[in-house]
């Protein structure tokens, strides 16, 4: 019997009386939320994030870690033809339709109220009034609590884009392994607005990060803890022309020669399914424009790097004293 039910009972001995006790004031979390067994299907981590440089393809391989989760198999890194990239997507797409798989990008502006829960003015009353709205996390959290068959899976795109530790609230200890809903240590919270919530152990969420903007790259150390980091790297195998590929493997040699890092490379979706006669154009518009970045405007340290990297090619650097440094393709002698 709950506190104020034995308030009650003891007001009713008082008075000989026998006063009814709401059953809603006995209710526990435990009895609002249904109960979940521990978690079998061990392969794949509840959180984990892939970080990486620009251009390596995060977000592209979420489906293949989405898909893999479903289907119970080891993530698949390798090249693969369009025509089974088109199976995996039409799979993918599937399950977004079925409300399996959501996926979200996070923003500086994102908050709480698009995450969790949070109030929104009706729109519908001649009088100013607010609802209770869920949030992108909640509504798939509360799906996955009702289906235990299932599996489900969070997209975080971007996840490093707004401020975490405000975006996620009490999630920080929910999304703990052990922490779920199923699991020996399970905890529910009741969420400002007087729901029960608790986060289902059926429910995966995988996150992207961009290593080389630093400053955006810092997560809450307590959120860190909670998810396992996947190193996404360039790939010149995915890359089909020979030349690209050698500008790309000279590129990212050189950038970890001169900035002792990894964070702060180039990656292999600039080159994909383009060939040399795009080099110019890849390099002017899209690398050399990332460097002048990296190098925070050094064009001096950005021409060094160039000079190895277009060095005994048919291509030469174009200082025009005004504006950037260019690349451009020249007669060989």
């Amino acid at each position: 019997m709950g506190d104020i039910g034995k308030a009650l009972a003891e007001i009713g001995e008082l008075l000989n009386e026998d006063i009814p006790v709401d059953k809603d004031t006995e209710t526990t979390d435990n009895e609002r939320l249904p109960s979940r067994s521990p978690r079998v299907r061990l392969k794949h981590p509840l959180n984990q994030i892939l970080y990486g440089a620009p251009g390596t393809g995060k977000t592209y391989a979420t489906a293949e870690y989405a898909m893999a989760i479903f289907e119970n198999r080891e993530v698949n890194d390798a090249k693969i033809d369009e025509t089974a990239r088109k199976t995996l997507m039409s799979n993918y797409k599937n399950k977004v339709r079925d409300g399996f798989i959501v996926f979200t990008t996070f923003h500086q502006s994102y908050g709480y109220e698009d995450f969790v829960q949070g109030l929104r003015p009706d729109p519908t009353k001649s009088e100013l009034s607010f609802d209770t709205l869920d949030g992108v996390f909640k509504k798939i959290a509360d799906k996955a609590m009702q289906d235990a068959a299932n599996d489900y899976v969070l997209i975080i795109d971007e996840i490093n884009r707004a401020q975490i530790s405000k975006v996620f609230g009490e999630l920080i200890t929910l999304i703990e392994d052990d922490k779920r809903w199923g699991e020996i240590n399970e905890l529910s919270v009741t969420l400002p607005y007087g729901d029960v919530f608790a986060v289902p152990n059926n429910l995966y969420i995988v996150g992207t990060m961009n290593s080389a903007d630093k400053s955006i790259s810092l997560i809450d150390t307590a959120l860190r803890r909670r998810f396992e980091f996947i190193e996404v790297t360039p790939n010149t195998d995915l890359v089909d022309d020979i030349t690209l590929k050698e500008v790309l493997e000279r590129l990212n040699k050189c950038l970890v020669n001169e900035l002792d890092s990894t964070d702060l490379l180039i990656g292999h979706a600039y080159f994909i399914k383009k060939t040399e006669k795009d080099l110019c154009n890849i390099m002017n518009r899209n690398i050399i424009p990332l460097l002048y970045e990296y190098f925070f405007d050094d064009s001096k340290k950005v021409k060094t790097l160039l000079t190895n990297v277009i060095d005994a090619t048919k291509y030469a650097i174009m200082d025009g004293k005004v504006g950037r440094l260019k690349i451009q393709e020249v007669s060989m002698p």
